[in-house]
């Protein structure tokens, strides 16, 4: 019984940090550093997975890889009723900006990088 219940609570917490914005673009952003496509395809919508190419996730990976080591995403804003949250994703020798927009099932509809102005 208590196997069943802590098998219950890891897929009840799993599910959770399907809607967990920061996870899901801390995970996305990883991936991209890693130049890994394959890791970052599973965090998008059926609308946005299609547009996903190695080309493009290696130009976003170069650009960050730039910055020096990726040391993780702050909460910069957001807005709940869109589903828009924007993140400063710090590197050892520089900042840039992280979009995300989550569908209703919590996966990402948009994730876009930006320059950062500090």
């Amino acid at each position: 019984m208590k196997r069943l219940l802590a098998i219950a609570l890891t897929i009840g917490l799993a599910a959770c940090g399907a809607h967990d914005p920061l996870a899901s673009a801390n995970s996305v952003t990883r991936a991209v550093y890693a130049d890994n496509p394959a890791a970052v395809t599973p965090y998008f919508d059926d609308a946005l997975r299609p547009q996903i190419s190695r080309a493009g996730v290696g130009v976003i990976s170069d650009k960050m890889h730039a910055l020096g080591t990726y040391n993780g995403l702050t909460l910069l804003g957001g807005d709940a009723t869109k589903r828009e949250y924007t993140y400063r994703a710090s590197f050892s020798k520089g900042t840039m900006n992280v979009v995300i927009r989550l569908d209703q099932d919590g996966r990402l509809a948009a994730y876009r990088v930006f320059p950062s102005s500090s």
